[in-house]
């Protein structure tokens, strides 16, 4: 199982690799039992306080199932290698996104650029959510955007009582307690999740599932290699 956090639930988006495992059901506990929304996010990872990614991204929540679309080119950082950047959107897996779906122990990963997905299975704690708890510890209150919150230490428990993810968030009250701002450690790593322009009207279902005509990768490797191949085809025709 993925560790805790937005560190390990978006490492691979916040980086220029592919990605190779699965994401964590702890950290859509986060955002409640069923939780529904759509909201433009800024994903910031820290090492030694110095910014090494940033981030935009979309999420998009429908009753417990989690889409995040990114566009890779957009990263920036001291971290990031511009050459892997461009061969990304050589490649045509510059844009990614990722559908979370619990209730069928499986993580979809969409690349529209090729016209392909890589499905991969859950594991462990991944795959049996229902018994997860979350538990929130006021630390304070704190003004984010305009919008009064409760400064929580958010802890995400298995059903036999075991820590799968802590985290401090910012749930703000007149949005139905929604955590406009998670921040996480992990490896000596902090990754701050910044949320805006929150919206709670129910997005369309058609988001979640695999779109018609892509072709099915048995690994993210397999999907790598065709798309490389796509390209190089490509640039000889030119």
């Amino acid at each position: 199982m993925i560790l805790a956090g937005a560190v390990s639930f978006f490492s691979f988006l916040a980086s220029a690799q592919m990605p190779g495992a699965d994401e964590n059901s702890a950290f859509i506990k986060l955002f409640g039992d069923s939780p529904t929304f759509s909201a433009r996010a800024n994903i910031q990872v820290f090492s030694n306080r110095i910014e090494i990614r940033r981030m935009p991204m979309d999420v998009t929540m429908l009753d417990g199932k989690l889409r995040v679309d990114v566009d890779r080119s957009q990263m920036k950082g001291a971290g990031i290698d511009a050459s892997t950047i461009a061969k990304n959107k050589e490649f045509g897996i510059d844009r990614v996104s990722s559908v979370v779906r619990l209730d069928r122990n499986v993580t979809y990963m969409l690349f529209p650029g090729v016209q392909g997905y890589v499905t991969m299975t859950l594991t462990g704690e991944d795959a049996n959510p229902g018994g997860e708890k979350l538990v929130r510890t006021a630390l304070g209150h704190e003004t984010i955007d305009g919008h009064k919150c409760v400064k929580n230490r958010s802890v995400v428990k298995s059903q036999k009582g075991t820590t799968l993810l802590e985290a401090v968030t910012w749930n703000a009250a007149d949005l139905q307690n929604f955590p406009l701002q998670i921040e996480t450690k992990e490896d000596g790593k902090i990754s701050v999740m910044h949320f805006g322009q929150v919206s709670f009207t129910r997005p369309d279902p058609k988001l979640f599932e695999l779109p018609a005509g892509y072709k099915v990768y048995p690994s993210p490797e397999d999907l790598m290699g065709a798309a490389m191949m796509r390209a190089a085809a490509k640039n000889q025709k030119k």
